[in-house]
Formats: structure tokens, sequence, C-alpha cells
């Protein structure tokens, strides 16, 4: 958080019909197979009514996604009430479509005046069958899914290697590890050997040590106890107006200091041993940590570890590729913003979103800071180039959270997404921006031969453009119709759907991974498609941006192409795949072979 007193001044700028939905359950066979998914039809076959260029409509009232969002009291006096929670797609009853799991929080009441915070457990977590057609059923209570915990973040992987989507959800509280059973959730947390007690804010599933199973990074926040909040639960005064103490690095007085984050190690059963100092990823004080993802940024086949802090330098974990990581963030110049500051960053999203086959890091920062984006140079080495991109000007009167890389028109470029939303109420009155706020769609085009970033939120709906507080995004191709939708989550209200209706301005594939040398989910894999003269590059997680999980299912946009020549997997364990020719349009199923 960062308030007024501390702020600097920044430079202004301007800012400047479908085809049905069809699903199919995926049978994968021994090496490669193509399975169809998803409509019939050409890409860019337009509807009777032409669609908007770029636009995102709210379906989830008709959906039946009706779970209202709890955090904290309205005023929300302390740092607990105002971070606000994730989602998850997962196919948790193996039918092969995507079904959603919405994380959730509490109610909060004052006790003496703030002397004490009760936590109402007035909230739940629920779990949404997609049953096809646009429609969800809650099915939270026949899956095992219900849980009161303040849940902050929600991961997927599947830990035991039985080929179900399990959940670790980081929560203010012990974490909980719901296991998979065969589409029903049992709490396997103290079995799993999990249950970190501290705030996690973040957590993410990767193979570290490309052992074929996977391993688990938590990111906690401060260190709050809600029976003794600081200074007695006395709130500090701005301009008359009070509000409340944010992390360390923002009130200078020592309240809601950073907690340590935690590594585990997993052994492929379901069950994991701490091993944080083991892998050199202890540190000498606790960081205000939020989002965590596991990203291969030197290209040399090991998972390095990024990790968001606020108001203090991020991490970058180098894997040594030896079981143990070196913290190289200032060195490669991913800790800083451009102006080499430590900013109050939230969310991280890794994609290669300048098609040049490495990933680079988009940071989501506090308000009166701009978003960074961090170029990779190929080796892992960092350049902030949000302002000339065309996203600092845009994103300095926001505040921003989760978010996602996308190509939201099919043209072959990523496009971006970003949910925004301040956490005081109280904002304005301390001359902030608002609580609530527009999230933002930016487009990518090409401008004298460079891709740069514009604004297009304007354009993409009302909808979009709905004053909300938002945090965690979950992207999907939820309707299996070929283009990628959103799920945001809003304090206070329910979570929108936000159906991509936008103008398809070309064909498209998804790809479905299964590791049987490695992990399961194929966590690390780094899948190519080539298509046109271009090369599309992602790399395999579910986890990114901010307390979500995407689609396991990989979404490539391929802009007006007739064929794709060829779709190329490097698995985590080392071994390669590669299918010639598949087909358009559909959903490419790949199965790891064993050697």
């Amino acid at each position: 958080m960062l308030l007024p007193s501390r702020r600097v001044a920044l430079p202004s700028a301007a800012r400047p019909a479908r085809p049905e939905t069809r699903r199919a359950a995926l049978a994968l066979p021994a090496l490669a197979l193509v399975a169809a998914c998803g409509a019939d039809a050409e890409a860019g076959a337009a509807d009777e009514v032409p669609a908007p260029a770029l636009s995102f409509v709210d379906v989830a009232p008709g959906a039946g996604i009706d779970v209202v969002n709890r955090c904290g009291d309205p005023r929300r006096w302390y740092i607990l009430e105002s971070n606000g929670n994730g989602a998850a797609w997962l196919d948790h009853d193996g039918d092969g479509d995507v079904d959603l799991f919405v994380g959730n929080g509490s109610g909060v009441r004052y006790v003496d005046d703030g002397a004490r915070l009760e936590l109402l457990r007035d909230g739940s977590s629920r779990l949404y069958r997609n049953d096809g057609g646009g429609k969800f059923t809650d099915v939270t209570d026949a899956a095992g899914a219900r849980t009161t915990a303040w849940i902050n973040a929600v991961t997927v992987g599947d830990v035991d290697g039985d080929g179900d989507p399990d959940l670790y959800l980081a929560c203010f509280g012990p974490d909980v590890l719901l296991r998979n059973d065969g589409g029903r959730f049992v709490d396997a947390t103290a079995e799993a050997g999990l249950g970190c007690d501290l705030w996690g804010a973040g957590a993410a599933f990767g193979d570290a040590d490309n052992d074929g199973d996977l391993d688990l990074y938590v990111a906690n926040y401060v260190l709050f106890d809600p029976d003794a909040p600081p200074d007695g639960g006395r709130r500090q005064v701005i301009e008359g107006v009070e509000i409340g103490y944010g992390p360390e690095a923002e009130n200078g007085r020592g309240y809601n200091p950073g907690a340590p984050d935690v590594f585990y190690r997993g052994d492929g059963t379901g069950r994991f041993e701490e091993a944080t100092a083991d892998a050199g990823l202890e540190l000498e004080a606790g960081l205000c940590s939020y989002a965590v993802i596991f990203s291969d940024v030197d290209g040399d086949g090991w998972q390095d570890l990024l990790v968001a802090n606020d108001l203090q330098p991020c991490n970058l974990f180098r894997n040594r590729g030896d079981g143990t990581f070196a913290d190289e963030g200032l060195a490669r110049g991913f800790a800083l913003n451009a102006a080499g500051q430590a900013t109050a960053a939230m969310g991280l999203a890794s994609a290669d979103f300048d098609g040049d086959g490495d990933f680079d890091v988009l940071r989501t920062n506090f308000d009166f800071e701009a978003n960074s984006l961090h170029v990779n140079d190929g080796a892992g080495r960092f350049r902030d180039a949000a302002a000339e991109l065309g996203l600092a000007g845009a994103s300095e009167d926001r505040l921003g959270w989760g978010g996602g890389f996308l190509d939201a028109d099919l043209d072959g470029d990523l496009d971006l997404l970003v949910a925004n939303g301040h956490v005081l109420p109280q904002a304005p009155e301390i001359g902030m921006h608002g609580f609530l706020q527009e999230s933002q769609l930016f487009e990518a085009v090409q401008v004298d031969g460079a891709l740069r970033y514009r604004d297009a939120t304007a354009e993409a709906g009302p909808d979009l453009r709905a004053l909300r507080s938002a945090r965690g995004v979950a992207l999907a191709d939820y309707d299996d119709d070929g283009d990628v939708d959103a799920l945001v989550v809003d304090l206070d209200h329910a979570p929108r759907l936000l159906e991509n209706r936008s103008a398809r301005r070309g064909r498209w594939i998804a790809v479905a991974l299964e590791g049987t040398v490695g992990n399961r989910d194929a966590y690390g894999a780094v899948v190519t498609v080539e298509a046109g003269g271009r090369r599309h590059v992602r790399e395999m997680r579910t986890n990114d941006g901010l307390y979500s999980s995407h689609d396991p299912r990989l979404h490539f946009g391929l802009g007006l192409v007739d064929r794709v020549e060829r779709v190329t997997v490097r698995w985590p364990a080392g071994g390669r795949t590669v299918v010639e020719d598949p087909p358009l349009d559909r959903l490419l199923a790949v199965r790891e072979p064993r050697p």
C-alpha cells in the first residue's frame, strides 16, 4: 500500500453471434491424438449480427453463479479486510469441460471499537459444475467442497498423480488441501503434511527438481492477529479520515510485518515435506508476499520462482538445477520497476507476449504506481518496458490485482486483462482514486511495425467497465467455443463471468497435456505452435495472475492462417513430442511418451 504521504508525482498520459457450444470428454491414447472440441464452423464466420471488435458480457446471473464475496466490515479499517479472493477452473468430475471453484472470505465484527476482531465465518467456498449451454449447478456440498476457511488464493494440481485435480487453498489461518477422490473432495491437509497457519496470499504448484512430482510454494503476506490488531486497534488518521494501517514498509512503525514464505517438496503420493531452508529459499526476514508463479525465465529447463512483494523488492529465485534456488531478482532487473523503486506489487502473469520465445512478466501495482511489464532478453534478464509499450500511463490511476494474457480476438497477439479496485473505501477522501474501479482490457496492436498495447476498455462493453473493487481473475474457455472467457471476483458482489463475444480475427487451436514421466499436470512443459510463419509459445501452468488458476488447456489464437504446421511439446523430463498438421479450431490432446 502506498499512501499519499509517500507517493511520488507521476506524469499523466492519455489512455489512449457465435457457434453453438459442443463438449467432448477426452480419451487420451499412448502418444498423441487430436480430439474434436468446440465449433465445426470456421473461426471468423460472421453471425447475422456482426460482433463488436472486443466485447465481454457478464452472464453469471443466468449461468447460476451467485456466491457473494465476503471480505470484512465495509469500512475495512484493518489490512485483513482488503485482499479479497480468487477462483479456479478445473475439470473436477472428469467429464471433459471445466468446472468452477470460487473461494470466499468472512465478515468481521469490530469488538470494542476494533480492539479485537471477530471473524463471523459467514462466507463459504462454492463449486459449480459446468452443465454446458452456459449453465452451472452448485454441487458444493455433494462434492465435499464447502469450507468456511478465509481463502485468498486457489491453486490446482494433481498432487497424488491419480488423474483428478486437487485444490490447495491459501488462507488467513491454516491452509487447506482438498484432495479429489473421483470427483468428491476430502480434507487431506493433515495427511499431506500441509496446513501452514500463516496468512497465505499466494500458492503455486510446480516440479522444482524435475523428479516427476509436484512441489509447492506458499507466499505468505503479513503477520496479523485479529485478537490484537496493531496499535490496540486504533486506526491512522489522514486529513481527518480514519483508515487502516498498510504493510510495514508503508506505515514505518513495524505494524503488519512480513511473514515468511514456505516451500514444500512433494513425493508424488500426495504427501509433502517442508524444505524452505534446504532449497535455499529461506530469507533473513519475512516479506509481504502476494502472487507466486513457477516460470522457466532463463530457458534452461528448470522452473524458476517469481514472487511479488508489497513495497519491497520482488524475488526472482533462479533454479540452480540441483534442488536449490538463489535470489537474483536485483541482478536480473526484476526486483524493481523502471525507476529503480520497489512497488506495492500484487499480481504476476508470465507469457511470451512479444513472440520471441521467452517468458515476460506483468506485475500489477498500487494506486499512483504504473503496472510493470518486465521484458525478458531470453536469458532471464529483465527490463521494465511498460511505459514504451503503452501500459504505464493507463494504469497509474488504478490499483491492479489479478489478470492475465489472452488472445481475445484470435488475431495471434496476446491481449491483457487486469482487475482493478482500491483497498480503502475512504481513498477519495484522502486524495487517492476510487475504491470502485473499472477493470481494464489492453489490446495488442502494431504501431509502426512494433507491438504496443492500447487501452480498449471503453470498447469492451459495460460489464467489463462496471465499477467494482475486483481481485482474482481466472481465464478459461468455459463454453468450449474456441475463445477465452474470464471469471472476475469482486468484493461484496457475486463474480462476473465475462463471456467473450469479440469479433474473431483468426483461427485457433488448444492443447491439453498429460504427463506420464514427469508430473501428470505437465507443469513446466513448453508448447510451441507453428502456423502462418509465426511461432506461438506457451508454458504449462494454471496458476497465474493472482489468487487464481486458469483453464488447464492451453489456448492459442493464430490469426488468419489456413493450417498449423506443427505443435511441439518440450516435456519437463526432457523429452519432446511433435505433432504434424493438427487440424485448426480443435483441441489437441497430447500424452507424454514413455521411454
